[in-house]
């Protein structure tokens, strides 16, 4: 079966987004179009997280998060707190909004992370929820990343695992290192490539 959809799940820090960018890299060195975005942490100086921001594939920027008693957040207009982080759905907006709202189905379309935080933005539920139609009737390609616990779950999140040309790889800490040839392989089956 030729899938349309691949989702990369599991848990926290195993390296979901690390493979993700991979696959990224990989595509871009083929020169298939891609568009889409990632989640990338902050560090401070020291190497402690600071947040995390949202970079597309061409370069933009902009902060996804911060923890709630930064400075930063006095410009924040709209927040929503999830465990010591805000995000800043403004931002999250202004980046994703115009990746998401193209109507353009031609290139793939890689999206790091359809999570809690991104989910707080209705600009992005509304538009995963077309996309998600769009690939159920064969008109759209995506590549995301997913939390993989139930409770970051949401009907967005669910109605996408159950896309009949939906493939789940699984990143643990026993794979991670492995994992990658098989996804690639979906991928290029997915691309024709």
């Amino acid at each position: 079966m030729v899938f349309n959809l691949i989702l990369i799940t599991g848990v926290p820090g195993v390296g979901k987004t690390t493979i993700f960018k991979k696959i990224a890299d990989d595509l871009k060195s083929l020169k298939v179009p891609i568009v889409g975005f990632y989640t990338e942490e902050v560090r401070n100086g020291l190497g402690g997280r600071v947040g995390f921001d949202i970079v597309t594939f061409d370069g933009d920027r902009g902060i996804l998060a911060r923890p709630s008693k930064t400075s930063e957040l006095a410009s924040f207009k709209r927040l929503h707190k999830l465990s010591r982080y805000s995000v800043d759905i403004e931002s999250l907006d202004q980046i994703s909004g115009p990746i998401l709202t193209s109507n353009n189905t031609d290139p793939l379309l890689l999206i790091d992370e359809i999570g809690k935080m991104e989910l707080f933005s209705t600009l992005f539920q509304d538009r995963i929820r077309k996309i998600t139609n769009d690939l159920r009737i064969g008109k759209r390609m995506l590549i995301a990343t997913i939390p993989i616990t139930s409770r970051h779950s949401s009907d967005i999140i669910e109605n996408l695992r159950k896309i009949d040309n939906c493939q789940v790889f699984e990143i643990t800490k026993t794979n991670r290192n492995t994992i990658y040839p098989d996804i690639m392989s979906s991928v290029r089956k997915m691309l024709g490539i």
